[in-house]
């Protein structure tokens, strides 16, 4: 096995057969979308093209990954070993990128990488923060799931990350920043809007919109209905705050949602009441272990904070930096 470098794409050389970043690219491709012409409509090519390059990787590594019958493509074993090193390349690959990036463009402040939930509430707000004090800057974010992110810092392909906890590997320094509570999310047309407090009980007879049960904050939930004696009467699940807060002004049922980030929804015709226990939502910085924090992210961990405290101030509920 040597290391090609005459090709922008080549990668590797297998005895006198090449394989190149675009023919791993296609099987990927193809493993992930589950066949030629999905791969195909993905990648921008023909369906052909995409049949001739799978057929020179297979030509390379001397052995079928796929079994073809009526027209269908079936993954052998070999297949999936193949496609767990594949990935490893083309993230190896990805990550060196976005170092050569980085170092072309030295003017940036900083790479940060958040979750979703962050991206479209509260992280805006602070980059407009920023941006008044540092009205030259350039930053750069990227959105993922919590496990694609702390990838992304585990490969050092950002400065940070802000997500939610709990996070842990040994690898990386999480500092708690702040931590909020669940609340109800309900059209302000409903009764319980006299409510100060709202309990499980309250939402006896209520349908609800809950988040998925993959995400930590819902076994919580679940638990808090349990110790009432109740189940939740789910009536549309989600994993997106706005979604689920959209569906509440839609009259679609009562969320019970991360009440800061629910504040960041803009409709008009939401109330937002604490839930009663409180269920914790705490927030973090991760950085990579041994990583010397510059001044700008100094600075935008201080805008950050700084939008949280202005937010409390609005809220009926609070907002604990730590």
């Amino acid at each position: 096995m040597g290391l090609e470098l005459s090709s922008a794409h080549k990668i590797i050389s297998i005895e006198d057969n090449d394989l190149d970043l675009r023919q791993l690219e296609v099987f990927e491709a193809i493993m992930r979308s589950g066949s030629v012409s999905a791969a195909a409509r993905e990648i921008g090519l023909t369906q052909s093209a995409v049949s001739r390059i799978l057929a020179r990787l297979e030509a390379s590594l001397g052995f079928d990954l796929f079994i073809r019958a009526n027209g269908r493509l079936s993954a052998t074993d070999q297949a999936n070993k193949v496609l767990f090193k594949a990935k490893d390349i083309l993230e190896g690959v990805s990550a060196l990128q976005a170092i050569s990036s980085s170092a072309d463009s030295e003017s940036n402040d900083f790479t940060f990488v958040t979750l979703p939930s962050l991206s479209y509430t509260l992280i805006p707000s602070v980059l407009a923060d920023y941006s008044k004090a540092r009205p030259e800057a350039r930053i750069q974010f990227d959105v993922r799931t919590a496990e694609a992110a702390l990838e992304a810092m585990i490969r050092r392909e950002a400065e940070f990350a802000i997500v939610t906890l709990p996070v842990s590997h040994p690898m990386l320094t999480v500092t708690p920043l702040f931590r909020t509570i669940s609340c109800a999310v309900m059209r302000d047309d409903h009764a319980l809007v006299e409510n100060d407090l709202v309990h499980p009980t309250d939402l006896r007879d209520e349908k609800m919109i809950l988040l998925l049960r993959r995400l930590p904050t819902r076994q919580l939930i679940d638990d808090a209905f349990m110790r009432s004696g109740l189940v939740p009467n789910i009536h549309i699940g989600t994993s997106n705050v706005a979604t689920a807060c959209r569906c509440v002004s839609n009259g679609l049922g009562i969320a019970i949602l991360d009440g800061m980030m629910a504040s960041y929804s803009s409709i008009p015709n939401l109330v937002i009441k604490p839930f009663i226990p409180n269920i914790h939502h705490t927030v973090a910085l991760v950085e990579p272990m041994g990583h010397k924090r510059s001044e700008k992210t100094e600075l935008f961990i201080e805008c950050l904070i700084s939008e949280l405290e202005s937010k409390s101030a609005s809220l009926k509920f609070p907002i604990d930096i730590i």
